[in-house]
């Protein structure tokens, strides 16, 4: 293993570091269901939960191949019309957030409804994996004065949906240079509470991680560059993709193919704030165009003096979610399996030799 050193700074390139991902091979595998989420959530007995949204359900396996279902398709107690968010709460229950209900669901860990919470902040997203304290954090869209509609991370009270805390963090750009100028003006959002009044956030297509060790401080604590970022850009196939994508959008946005094509893409994909204050993130190194054969995952620690890189794993297939808790990492991957359409499966994998127990 060779552990690199950070690379703590604000301005400047991409770092050019060499490093030695750490292999790991599952202790278990179990098939998960296609669907157009990719959260994946897990509980305190091993079992790993993900969204069935063609059947507007969830869907939770553990490592012994149990597998249980819960939901359907309606607007009553325990059911969704878009499920879009898992939450792991206390005691192995389950939170479910309905996107298009505006509601959080709770279940129990054998799958039976417990409660609703209404009245979250419209288009409310959570970016924890956790309730810590009753409370969970996310972000949503909060138009001002002037009309902008800024990206506001909040803390919210799971069981009456009450926002404790919220704020609208500064403008990227008035925090950290790029080493490519970000495409458009936008706060720092999706951030991930750290368990300890502090947010982290990546920025500049995943090349800085910025941290604030005090979530209402002016200024952060401190700005870290990623060793292994590395600037890609689009091909001719994936820009042509996006402009069809845009063309076809119903809200018809402004489509400009050389803004397309000169934007980085984003280096770090599926990503947690686990537990143990590690920061899991997963590399797009190698997931564009075809299935891929593998995945690696950044880890950083987050110490007193901000995070720190320590390490990177190497998995099979391609990542598409993924969620750590304690000694265990468990991802949700797609593959390539001869037909059709790629396979989804659900890979568990124990850390504990590659991590400290922090």
């Amino acid at each position: 293993m060779l552990v690199t050193a950070l690379l703590a700074a604000a301005c400047g390139g991409p770092a050019d570091v060499a490093f030695e991902p750490v292999e790991l091979d599952a202790f278990a595998s179990a098939p998960s269901p296609l669907s157009l989420r990719s959260r994946l959530t897990l509980l305190a007995n091993g079992a790993a939960c993900v969204i069935d949204s063609y059947w507007s359900r969830v869907s939770c396996v553990d490592p012994g191949g149990e597998a249980l279902e819960f939901g359907a398709e309606g607007e009553g107690p325990g059911e969704f019309m878009f499920p879009s968010d898992l939450l792991r709460g206390a005691s192995g229950t389950v939170g479910v957030l309905d996107f298009r209900l505006n509601r959080l669901s709770t279940f129990s860990r054998s799958g039976e409804f417990l409660a609703s919470t209404g009245g979250l902040p419209r288009g409310f997203s959570f970016q924890s994996r956790q309730v810590t304290d009753g409370m969970a954090s996310g972000w949503y869209r909060s138009p001002d004065a002037s009309g902008e509609p800024p990206l506001v991370q909040a803390e919210i009270d799971v069981e009456t949906g009450r926002v404790e805390w919220e704020r609208a963090f500064p403008y990227e750009a008035d925090v950290v240079n790029c080493s490519t100028p970000l495409w458009r003006t936008t706060r720092l959002a999706s951030g991930y509470g750290d368990g300890r009044d502090g947010f982290l956030f990546v920025t500049c297509h995943g090349e800085f991680l910025v941290w604030y060790a005090d979530r209402d401080a002016a200024e952060p604590a401190a700005i870290v560059r990623s060793p292994t970022y590395v600037e890609r850009y689009p091909t001719d196939e994936e820009v042509a993709s996006e402009v069809r994508m845009l063309q076809s959008a119903r809200w018809r946005p402004p489509v400009d193919e050389e803004e397309i094509r000169s934007r980085p893409k984003s280096w770090y994909g599926s990503r947690v704030l686990d537990d143990r204050r590690r920061f899991w993130a997963v590399s797009h190194r190698n997931a564009w165009g075809d299935v891929v054969a593998f995945s690696r995952i950044d880890m950083f620690r987050l110490t007193d003096d901000g995070p720190q890189y320590a390490l990177t794993l190497q998995v099979a297939d391609q990542i598409v979610g993924m969620d750590v808790l304690g000694d265990t990492l468990a991802v949700l991957v797609v593959r390539d399996a001869g037909g059709v359409v790629e396979e989804r499966r659900v890979d568990w994998y124990d850390i504990s030799s590659v991590t400290d127990p922090r």
